[in-house]
């Protein structure tokens, strides 16, 4: 079999098409629910901002429920791999915990000029969690906490899934505080933050 892809071969070039509209499709559905709400977002706003027709979006997705599922996987897949490269590196257990409060601030600072960013994700969840479709989302969450938990456990610390839990609830506290502050945090204070969610996880 060659190592090469023919880009004239059609059943591949069908495949490259599929996914590059697949994944249009939920860029610009990201894109509107953090600029105007999930509710607020029709498949027709998403069609013209992805460039594609109505009918292209109920090919991939069978309704507006199955597209917000697509979404918050997508979410989910890049705060995984984030969170991924920072616990998988070789920076001490302490180091990794003050990334993660980092990341955390850099995602809440990112998104303070689209007010609806924080709101779509909430709304989401609970749409998925009205019809039955959230397990994918408390699957995402325990694999996080456990793989944190891991770390303490490694550090000696006791009932690491107590304070991996509490840590997860601190971050989630955070990006609601920071979205909402008036101004970028002082770097001073992001460091004290930083250095009290360790001794907090570490003591």
């Amino acid at each position: 079999m060659s190592r090469y892809i023919r880009w004239t071969d059609q059943s591949v070039y069908g495949m490259i098409r599929s996914s590059t509209t697949r994944e249009a499709i939920i860029k610009a559905a990201i894109e509107l629910f953090s600029e105007q709400s999930y509710s607020k977002s029709s498949i027709e706003d998403i069609a013209l901002r992805a460039g594609v027709s109505k009918g292209a979006i109920f090919h991939y997705f069978n309704s507006k429920i199955d597209l917000a599922e697509a979404v918050m996987k997508n979410i989910l897949a890049t705060i995984e791999q984030k969170v991924d490269q920072i616990l998988s590196s070789s920076d001490e257990d302490k180091e990794k915990i003050r990334q993660l409060v980092d990341l955390t601030i850099q995602y809440a600072q990112m998104n303070t000029d689209k007010p609806s960013s924080l709101e779509f994700v909430s709304e989401i969840c609970r749409a998925l969690a009205e019809n039955n479709r959230y397990d994918f989302i408390k699957e995402s969450y325990e694999k996080i906490r456990n793989k944190i938990a891991s770390i303490l456990r490694h550090a000696g610390i006791a009932r690491s899934e107590i304070r991996a839990t509490l840590f997860m609830i601190t971050l989630n506290g955070l990006i609601h505080y920071t979205f909402f502050y008036p101004r970028p945090l002082e770097k001073k204070f992001a460091d004290e933050l930083k250095e009290e969610a360790v001794q907090v996880m570490f003591s």
